[in-house]
């Protein structure tokens, strides 16, 4: 396995993350003391106010001292007293009686004492000269308390910020390679076929590897596709010459043939008919699969052009006993090309009309909502099996049902509608509707303005 993998990568940054807890928890632990930390603190400078104090006291008094020690208690926020002895400080004052025995224990052992209560700490420092200095400091507030950096909390709170910056830019390193993989899958399987995503990862790890994959993947679907379209195109030029020439000689052969080959030759039109529109719609499929199809960008009536769709799929319906129906209460414009968007309705009301039961009527309803233009076209069909319905825009794709019985069709003209609807920057889905029936839905993006 590679130094640089990802899998060492992983665990360096977890093993930094866990040595630092713990290098932390052990200082943590082996620091704490608040008491001994406040001591320290305060040492030097209870030693330097207690020299203040006694040089005050040995050139001007009681008088001095008392005004130093008000001075320093004012500065402080303390209680300040000076003993020589144990008979009581020099200055007056009341001092708890508690407290007395910490002024004698410091004379006796020459060393500072300390001693905690409810009003704050006592202090009692031996100096020289036989002088004794207590102080009582009050207590810090809560904010103090909570910003003092030789207490517990806020090393607790440096610690969680430390290993959480560590967690994020580990995190960070982790997710935002696999992020623009994520976003070049969805443009990928959005039908841009020219996505790559390798020049945006600089790294050297598996994940750079999956991306480069993820290239290789892409570069050889495009290449399959790419010939799949030109084999298309191709066959599609190649089948028009010999239909030109079946249909010249369909012509000849009326002319020579009597009444008995009537019915023959009709049904090889039919049959020429249907391959010759196979065949556009295969070009068609072609061109907007390739990206050669690109919308115009003219304002187009959305509710005219359903209109006219409606008028002339009426005509053809009537003859099957069907009928096609249109409710656009009002315009509806939207950009691009008149032709495509009439294509792309137009492949879904003769779809409808194809499957809608006889005597029953397809609805097209035209409307805006929620700032787009919205096509339904619903059938009185038989309806698609729910796990058929994302499929039904797959080109030569047919539902294993009833529809796929009484279709003539050849499974391209949904396909057409769906990239024909794609390239306008809108969507179509399909939904059966309760009580029996087919709904398609096209939504497109108003013109702006």
């Amino acid at each position: 396995m590679k130094a640089s993998s990802l899998f060492v990568k992983i665990f360096l940054w977890f093993w930094l993350a866990m040595t630092l807890i713990g290098a932390i928890g052990v200082v943590l632990a082996l620091t704490t003391d608040p008491r001994k930390a406040d001591i320290a603190r305060h040492r030097e400078r209870l030693a330097r106010q207690s020299q203040e104090i006694i040089e005050s006291y040995e050139t001007g008094g009681v008088s001095a001292l008392q005004e130093k020690t008000f001075e320093l208690d004012r500065r402080g926020r303390s209680r300040s007293f000076l003993f020589k002895g144990v008979d009581g400080p020099l200055a007056g004052g009341r001092v708890p009686p508690r407290v007395m025995d910490l002024v004698l224990l410091a004379a006796q052992t020459e060393e500072i004492q300390v001693k905690y209560g409810k009003g704050g700490i006592w202090v009692a420092m031996p100096a020289t000269g036989g002088y004794v200095y207590l102080t009582q400091a009050t207590p810090p507030g809560p904010i103090e308390r909570l910003l003092n950096p030789y207490r517990l909390t806020p090393r607790l709170v440096t610690a969680f910020v430390v290993t959480g910056l560590i967690a994020y830019l580990l995190a960070r390193s982790l997710i935002s390679p696999i992020g623009k993989l994520r976003r070049a899958t969805q443009q990928f399987a959005a039908g841009d076929l020219a996505t790559r995503v390798g020049p945006e990862i600089h790294r050297n790890d598996e994940i750079a590897e999956l991306a480069r994959d993820f290239d290789r993947m892409a570069e050889r679907i495009g290449d399959l596709v790419g010939s799949q379209q030109r084999l298309l195109r191709d066959i599609s030029h190649e089948l028009r010459s010999p239909l030109a020439r079946l249909n010249v000689a369909l012509g000849l052969a009326r002319q020579k043939a009597g009444e008995a080959a009537t019915l023959s030759l009709d049904r090889i039109e039919r049959e020429a008919e249907r391959l010759n529109e196979l065949i556009g719609q295969l070009l068609t499929l072609t061109l907007l699969e390739s990206g050669a199809e690109r919308p115009a960008h003219d304002p187009v009536d959305l509710a005219e052009l359903a209109g006219e769709v409606a008028a002339d799929a009426d005509f053809e319906a009537r003859s099957r006993n069907r009928a096609v129906r249109l409710s656009a209460p009002a315009p509806l414009v939207v950009e691009g090309s008149r032709e495509l968007l009439r294509r792309a309705i137009e492949n879904v009301v003769r779809n409808a009309v194809r499957y809608t039961a006889e005597g029953t009527t397809v609805e097209i309803t035209v409307a805006g909502r929620d700032g787009s233009a919205l096509v339904e076209v619903r059938d009185q069909g038989p309806g698609v099996a729910e796990a058929a319905l994302e499929k039904l825009f797959h080109p030569f794709y047919r539902a294993e049902d009833a529809r796929d019985r009484q279709s003539g069709g050849t499974g391209i003209g949904l396909a057409i509608t769906e990239r024909a609807v794609r390239l306008h920057g809108g969507s179509v889905r399909a939904a059966n509707v309760p009580g029996g029936g087919l709904r398609i839905e096209i939504r497109l993006p108003l013109a702006a303005g």
